[in-house]
C-alpha cells in the first residue's frame, strides 16, 4: 500500500512527469516502506489478521487446476502479505511491485524472504509475464488521487485478461477520515457503494464485496472524537508495534474472530474490500 504506487504507470509508453503529476500526489510519506525501516522483523497483528482474512476470502476464486499461476502484489511494501499468501498457496509465482524499492531495499527483502523466490520490481512496466492470475491492491488506491484512472489503466495491461482476479481492500467510511489518514497520505476512505462505483467506472465487474474488522469502527470513532476535542498527537504507524508474542497472538485471534462474526451477521467494518474481474472485449 505504498504511496509510491502513485507512480506506477508511465503514460503512452514514456514517463510523462507533468501529466503524472496531474493524477498523483508526490507526498514523501508512504506507509509500508517507511515502516519497513522502522521495524524490520516485527509485523503488527493487524497485518497477520488481514493476511488471514484475505486468504480466506479469495480461496474459492483461485483456479486450483491452472498451471503457471502468478500473483502480482502492487504497492506491496515489505512483502509480508505476499509471503503469507504463498504459505497457503504455494503453487504461485510471486511478483512484488513498489516504486519505493531501491537496490538496498530489494537486497534486504530478497535475503529476508529468500525461500519465497519473489521477483522484486520497481515499476509495473517491468512486469513481463503472459498472464497475471491474481493482482493484489491492498490498501493502495486510497493513496491515489484518480483511483478510477489508475484501475482503468491497470486493466489494460497485456498481462491482464478477463480471468485475472483483482483483490482490492481500502479503509472504510469517509466520515471517519482523520489526521491519521492524512499522515498516511490517504485521499479518501470508501463505503462499499463508493468502491463498487469506482471499480465499475474503471471497467471491472464485482465478484464479491464486503467489510472486515468491525470492532475497529469503535476505536476509530473514539479517535475521531478525541481528535476534535484535544487535537492530534504524534502519529505512529503499525511498524512501531512492540507487543510481545502472547499479546500479538491474542490480538490476531481477536481480529480473526471479529472477521468471522462480522461476516456471519454482514456487519460493517473499518476496512472494505472487493474481488473483481476486468471486462474484456
Amino acid at each position: 500500500m505504498s504511496q509510491s504506487t502513485r507512480l506506477l504507470f508511465p503514460f503512452d509508453n514514456a514517463f510523462d512527469l507533468q501529466r503524472c503529476k496531474k493524477y498523483f500526489n508526490f507526498a514523501k510519506k508512504n506507509m509500508d516502506i517507511k515502516e519497513f525501516h522502522v521495524a524490520d522483523d516485527k509485523n503488527h497483528p493487524w497485518e497477520y489478521a488481514r493476511s488471514r482474512v484475505v486468504n480466506s476470502i479469495i480461496k474459492k476464486y483461485l483456479n486450483v487446476d491452472k498451471q503457471d499461476k502468478v500473483a502480482v502484489d502492487i504497492g506491496c511494501g515489505d512483502v509480508f502479505f505476499l509471503s503469507k499468501f504463498n504459505d497457503e498457496f504455494t503453487e504461485y509465482k510471486l511478483i512484488a511491485v513498489d516504486t519505493a524499492f531501491d537496490n538496498e531495499i530489494i537486497a534486504k527483502l530478497s535475503k529476508k524472504y529468500a525461500p519465497y523466490n519473489i521477483l522484486f520490481l520497481k515499476s509495473i512496466e517491468d512486469v513481463d509475464i503472459p498472464e497475471a492470475s491474481v493482482i493484489f491492491l491492498l490498501d493502495v488506491i486510497e493513496h491515489i488521487e484518480n483511483d478510477v484512472f489508475f484501475l482503468e489503466e491497470l486493466a489494460k495491461k497485456p498481462f491482464v485478461n478477463e480471468k485475472t482476479l483483482f483483490v482490492i481492500s481500502v479503509p472504510a467510511f469517509n466520515s471517519l477520515y482523520c489526521e491519521h489518514d492524512k499522515w498516511l497520505g490517504h485521499y479518501r476512505r470508501y463505503s462499499q457503494k463508493t468502491l463498487m462505483d469506482h471499480i465499475k467506472q474503471a471497467g471491472l465487474r464485482k465478484a464479491e464485496g464486503g467489510y472486515f474488522f468491525t470492532s475497529f469502527l469503535v476505536v476509530r470513532a473514539v479517535q475521531k472524537v478525541f481528535e476534535k476535542l484535544f487535537g492530534t498527537s504524534k502519529e505512529n504507524g503499525i511498524g512501531n508495534w512492540k507487543g510481545g508474542k502472547m499479546v500479538s497472538w491474542l490480538y490476531e485471534k481477536i481480529l480473526w474472530l471479529d472477521f468471522k462474526f462480522g461476516k456471519l451477521f454482514k456487519l460493517s467494518g473499518l476496512s472494505t474490500y472487493v474481488l473483481a474481474y476486468p471486462y474484456k472485449e
